[in-house]
């Protein structure tokens, strides 16, 4: 990998496959009565999350999957599955307040939600993780080493700019804009588990 342009093609498979707009609609309806200074430290936490995921699956992702035996067909069918839970909570999930929002628990932190579900795996997903993982491995020194890192860098920044555009959103849009939103997207993060199962199957029947 040594053409500009093949690294701009990479920025591109990873920011898509990331998706930094995917995170608003989960991030409002699991934030729907978190106060604004709680909501600010989640984005942060979310973005930073992306970021060391991402890159912990640049160097050691492939070493990782090695040591348990497992393979990235393996594991994007993992992903999928746990991407489709989280789905089916967006469509029909519902608390006392008939929207399901952060649990009411005192003795978990709001800001938990930022780690899992937001960052892991509905951004830095199988799809992404395994992406990194492959360009990691055919990487063949320091300097292209650095310019993935900056890669990684850049798409978390969009996650950041993203989810704080999310809260300017929420007051346009109201509760009932949120959780019509919410219901829309979750349909639409449920096909994209289905696409996630259906190639990782389909690549282990290749395998088999």
């Amino acid at each position: 990998m040594s053409d500009v342009s093949t690294y701009i093609k990479i920025f591109i498979a990873i920011f898509v496959l990331v998706n930094p707009l995917e995170g608003i609609s989960m991030f409002l309806s699991k934030t729907a009565n978190v106060d604004p200074d709680i909501k600010s430290k989640i984005v942060k936490k979310t973005a930073v999350s992306v970021f060391i995921v991402l890159l912990i699956s640049l160097f050691f992702g492939k070493y990782v999957l090695t040591l348990f035996g497992i393979g990235i067909p393996s594991f994007t069918v993992a992903g999928g599955i746990i991407i489709f839970l989280i789905a089916l909570d967006m469509v029909i999930g519902k608390s006392d307040s008939g929207e399901k929002s952060l649990p009411s628990d005192p003795n978990k932190n709001p800001e938990d939600i930022a780690v899992v579900p937001l960052a892991i795996p509905l951004l830095a997903g199988p799809g992404a993780i395994s992406s990194i993982i492959l360009y990691g491995s055919s990487s063949s020194g320091i300097l292209e080493d650095v310019i993935l890192v900056l890669i990684i860098f850049v798409v978390a920044v969009a996650v950041w700019l993203s989810l704080n555009a999310a809260t300017k959103m929420e007051k346009a849009l109201h509760p009932i804009g949120v959780k019509i939103l919410t219901k829309i997207s979750g349909l639409l993060v449920a096909a994209i588990a289905v696409e996630l199962i259906h190639s990782g199957i389909v690549s282990l029947f290749k395998m088999s």
